[in-house]
């Protein structure tokens, strides 16, 4: 995986100094989403990527309030699209770097989906109600998209958006789905951290494998959503879903033949 994320040439990387700035600042009813809540899980969960780039900015859900309130306590240009203007975007928040250059941020009122608006609200919704509560620093807490809904919205992204952001996007989909492993392992162990019942869990990433965008990514690129399900571990650890998890056998027999 030597994909690195695109980047406009009047932008400079939302370096690791600029994130822990713009955490430590957003407010509690903001949610870290996208690459940067990939970044999040992938070091929360020990997953080595080396020296890879997992993310050139940032992205937040949030409303123009609280835009504006995060901008001011960073310093930052706060950039509003205008009001009839039908986007996803709230605000961009433009951190200065060097030579001229801006670091971004996006505030979001809409995730993506590949199936239109009414599926990017459900999306968007959903995501809001499962974020974690997570400590950033010490006595400091942010909320974080949970590691299941950041799975979707990378398929999502490597599905519809490839054209726009590059083979990166292919990348995360792959860094996104060992993070759903660890996930689903740590749900399955009772350990703190991770939101929702092993079952629907399950049943989300075989309703998310058998998606369009999830056929898609399969049929296009060889990335399989399912291989997130651990299932001999699953197995030892909760056998009470093995019929769960032999449907999914059975789903990944039929999708690789052979």
């Amino acid at each position: 995986m030597t994909t690195r994320p695109q980047l406009p040439p009047d932008e400079a990387p939302l370096d690791a100094a600029s994130v822990d700035r713009v955490l430590s600042n957003v407010g509690p009813e903001m949610v870290l989403v996208g690459g940067q809540a990939l970044a999040f899980w992938l070091d929360r969960f020990g997953i080595d990527v080396g020296d890879a780039v997992v993310s050139n900015d940032g992205d937040l859900l949030g409303d123009v309030v609280q835009a504006r309130d995060l901008a001011q306590a960073l310093g930052s240009r706060c950039l509003e699209p205008p009001k009839a203007a039908r986007t996803s975007l709230v605000a961009q928040l433009r951190l200065p770097a060097a030579d001229g250059q801006e670091r971004n941020v996006d505030v979001l009122h809409l995730l993506y989906t590949v199936s239109g608006l009414k599926k990017s609200a459900e999306f968007t919704r959903r995501a809001l109600a499962n974020s974690v509560e997570v400590e950033w620093r010490r006595g400091r807490t942010i909320r974080v998209m949970d590691p299941f809904d950041v799975l979707e919205s990378r398929v999502q992204n490597a599905a519809g958006l490839l054209q726009d952001k590059g083979p990166h996007v292919l990348t995360q989909a792959q860094w996104a789905i060992k993070v759903a492993e660890v996930a689903l392992m740590r749900l399955a162990s009772k350990e703190p951290g991770v939101k929702g019942r092993l079952g629907q869990r399950l049943q989300d990433l075989y309703t998310l494998a058998h998606s369009r965008p999830g056929k898609a990514l399969l049929k296009d690129h060889g990335i399989e959503v399912l291989a997130a399900v651990d299932i001999d571990g699953l197995l030892r650890i909760a056998p009470a879903h093995a019929t769960q998890l032999d449907k999914i056998k059975a789903a990944l027999d039929k999708r690789h033949p052979g």
